[in-house]
């Protein structure tokens, strides 16, 4: 029978902290009424009618899901003077009683409070048009992109796109940051991205994440997790139902709309994928994996609407072993929450104009890990989604990867979750340790084959990558990786003068080398006059390859060293293996021939296993300018032409990251070919079903059948059953990590556009060869 459930009325509680808030608003409106007209509004800040001065507001804690009753942001006019209902002071009251987290319209109110300044558009723009133009190496390219199969790709003309932008109005300071934001990402290079970091304070979540399976013949969306820790009515009796509708419409067809704005792959079925929840590699040193929200329930751009409906469908659920208060089913309106990601003091607008908007703005991150409702028998579900099959054995845990052992005995399974540095914890010298222990671990339990577990990592460093690719193979070659640069003119002129000049500043265009040679470049040859590439309109560097890569120098050797053989070894990833591990991937498959399987996506179509290879990348705007500036500032005065001088990019005017793609990669079997722009599809394709989200060991074992054609030992021994996790795996609601102060050396950049908070669980490569140097002595 069909229930619908409405939200619970406001406790006792909750009306006399409705009161207390309302004491504090009344209050501060005396302050903004008794203070002189001159101070009564800080710069920048958006005033609001007078009919807002003093609000009726429901205060409400974040247990109940209603603020429909707090005002929404109006413009005041210029004949209506009025003063402000200060949003901001409202998200920190918030945010302080209720642990960092922040009602939706308080949150949506404090970005929308702060005046549009053409000034900013206009120095933004300049500085964006200008990296882009000169560096960013896809430019030219990203006019007139080539057919891929499954890809929706547009052509983006930067230039004529930013000039509209520039001479657009905005209502305010959000909307403008957000529409840049938004431009860029329609080139769907996630490595090419910006962001305002004045508007990546509040993190949207919903209480409720869901999965996609293709099952009983059609597209499924199922409950993935709830946090009833922000929504009391879910408990876990909801956790795999299905969702047969979001606000009105089938729940797949919105899912597969919201992912088809999205920027992190070109291929659409991995953005579905990456628009659902999934099982994330925990990186703090913990035995258990954790649920990341996915996309759809996780977002940095404020939601246009402050609640979703969801119709649940627990009916194909009910058996024996299901709870009986599982409802057949029920609709549920939530309410967006709004998660203050740094938890960095402010009180009201103008002092959350100082901590976050400025140029000189410290960003830090708090990392939020929520706990779902715990199951009620999870082991049994467990057991019932394998249907009487072995469960894998882990044989080594690290905070970057870890490896298991299918119930066959031979069979192993390298699960890389990321190769970038956590920074939660004493783990920065520890991914060569943990590569190393891995694979020892399989060598002694006698491993035969391997399967490559790449599913939702999005890179990091790329001599981690070829560390990897060193240990599969210890005959690679010196220079795996291939790229090219832009050779614009001024990219040219900073080359030459990179070779010619003394600076006291580490140049982008010293330390790479020559990969017919091996050796370092010592001019700006490889650069100068610059080559035409097929297709292409714009000129290029000669072949370059990087440096820096001690370790793997250390663990060379020959072919029959290596632990497996390419027809021993599969890759299988969901799609979302991006930069670093991209780049990995298509060595082994193009170089070593070694097989991919791709899993999820839209039932029935071809689906590539990599994304964006990019190639390397500059993310820090600042230290990029200011490297720059000094480069041309050592060439002598009379070379420095006027017209040179405007191509310089400027810092940006406010708190922003601009990262863009500076080096392309090239094919391994056509070093004409880029990397970025081919889509090559896996030779595999599965489905995810239940089991197969739930429990990895299922998802393994259907790919070593499909492939191998390898059923499981039926005499696996008690020994190798998985070990016994906690009663339900907890949310991850994943972290960001900014690069500011002295981590802006770090270069950062991440790897999805303006809507996703995900850049510090996995970031992408990073081009600064000063910060590499950090990791690469602690190789061992």
């Amino acid at each position: 029978m069909a229930t619908t459930q409405h939200v619970q009325q406001p406790s006792l509680k909750s009306f006399i902290f409705n009161v207390t808030q309302l004491i504090l608003v009344c209050g501060q409106a005396f302050l903004l009424l008794s203070a002189p007209v001159a101070n009564a509004r800080a710069p920048g800040v958006r005033r609001l009618p007078r009919s807002y001065t003093d609000p009726k507001i429901p205060f409400e804690p974040p247990s109940s899901p209603s603020f429909s009753s707090l005002p929404d942001i109006e413009t005041a006019s210029a004949s209506s003077p009025a003063r402000r209902f200060d949003y901001c002071a409202m998200a920190a009251v918030e945010s302080n009683a209720n642990n960092g987290i922040v009602p939706y319209k308080a949150a949506k109110g404090c970005y929308e409070m702060f005046d549009f300044d053409s000034k900013v558009r206009d120095q933004t723009v300049q500085s964006v048009r200008a990296n882009l133009e000169s560096f960013y190496v896809f430019y030219d390219i990203a006019k007139s992109p080539p057919h891929m199969e499954n890809s929706d790709l547009q052509p983006v003309d930067l230039t004529a796109s930013l000039i509209s932008l520039g001479n657009t109005t905005f209502r305010d300071d959000y909307s403008f940051h957000a529409a840049l934001a938004t431009q860029i990402a329609q080139l769907q290079d996630p490595h090419t991205t910006y962001k305002s970091m004045c508007y990546q304070q509040f993190l949207f979540i919903q209480p409720l994440s869901t999965y996609g399976v293709y099952e009983d013949g059609r597209n499924q969306v199922k409950v993935a997790t709830v946090l009833n820790s922000l929504d009391s009515r879910l408990t876990t009796s909801l956790v795999d139902c299905e969702v047969t509708h979001i606000d009105g419409q089938p729940a797949f067809d919105v899912v597969t709309k919201f992912a088809a704005t999205k920027s992190y792959s070109k291929d659409r079925g991995v953005r579905l994928n990456k628009a659902f929840s999934y099982l994330a590699h925990d990186r703090t040193g913990s035995a258990y994996d954790r649920y990341a929200l996915g996309t759809f329930a996780q977002r940095t751009k404020v939601p246009s609407n402050a609640t979703i409906e969801y119709k649940i469908d627990c009916s194909a659920k009910q058996s024996k072993s299901t709870p009986e208060e599982t409802p057949i089913q029920t609709t549920m309106v939530l309410a967006w929450s709004a998660l203050d990601a740094t938890m960095l003091p402010y009180d009201d607008a103008p002092s959350y104009r100082r901590q976050f908007c400025s140029q000189d703005s410290i960003q830090t991150v708090k990392k939020f890990v929520l706990d779902s409702a715990d199951a009620d028998d999870f082991g049994s579900v467990k057991t019932e989604l394998h249907n009487g099959r072995k469960k894998s054995r882990e044989l080594y845990r690290g905070p970057y990867a870890s490896f298991h052992m299918l119930s066959d005995g031979i069979t192993a399974v390298f699960r890389l979750g990321t190769e970038s540095p956590n920074k939660q914890g004493n783990y920065k010298a520890g991914f060569y340790k943990n590569i190393d222990n891995g694979f020892a671990a399989m060598e002694a339990a006698g491993a035969k084959k391997l399967i490559i577990d790449l599913q939702n990592n999005s890179g990091g460093i790329i001599c981690w990558g070829r560390y990897v690719l060193q240990t599969l193979f210890p005959n690679t070659v010196d220079s795996p990786y291939i790229y090219s640069l832009r050779a614009s003119p001024l990219a040219q002129v900073l080359a030459k003068a990179t070779f010619l000049y003394e600076q006291d500043v580490t140049s982008p265009y010293e330390g790479l080398v020559d990969p017919a040679t091996g050796e370092e470049v010592t001019d700006d040859s490889w650069m100068n006059p610059g080559d035409k590439l097929h297709g292409r309109e714009g000129k290029f560097s000669k072949k370059v390859t990087d440096r820096f890569c001690g370790a793997v120098d250390e663990i060379k050797g020959a072919a029959d060293e290596a632990l497996f053989q390419p027809d021993d070894i599969l890759i299988l990833t969901n799609g979302y293996c991006g930069s670093t591990c991209a780049v990995l991937a298509l060595q082994l498959h193009e170089r070593y021939g070694v097989r991919t399987v791709a899993v999820g996506g839209h039932h029935g179509q071809s689906m590539a296993f990599t994304s964006f290879p990019g190639g390397a990348v500059q993310a820090n705007n600042t230290l990029w300018v200011q490297r720059v500036q000094k480069v041309f500032n050592s060439m002598p005065i009379l070379t420095r032409t006027p017209l040179l001088e405007s191509l310089l990019p400027q810092t940006l005017p406010a708190n922003g990251q601009l990262a863009f793609t500076f080096r392309q990669v090239m094919s391994a079997n056509d070093e004409d070919q880029v990397s970025e722009y081919m889509r090559i599809p896996s030779e595999f394709r599965m489905d995810y079903t239940s089991a197969r989200f739930r429990m990895p060991s299922v998802l393994w074992e259907d790919v070593r059948e499909e492939v191998w054609g390898m059923p499981g030992s039926s005499e696996s021994t008690g020994d190798e059953t998985e070990e016994e996790k906690p009663s339900a795996p907890k949310n991850m609601v994943e972290e960001e990590e900014e690069a500011t102060g002295e981590d802006q050396g770090e270069g950062e950049v991440g790897e999805e556009e303006d809507d996703e908070l995900e850049r510090a669980a996995e970031e992408a490569d990073r081009e600064d060869l000063e910060w590499l140097q950090r990791f690469e002595p602690q190789s061992k």
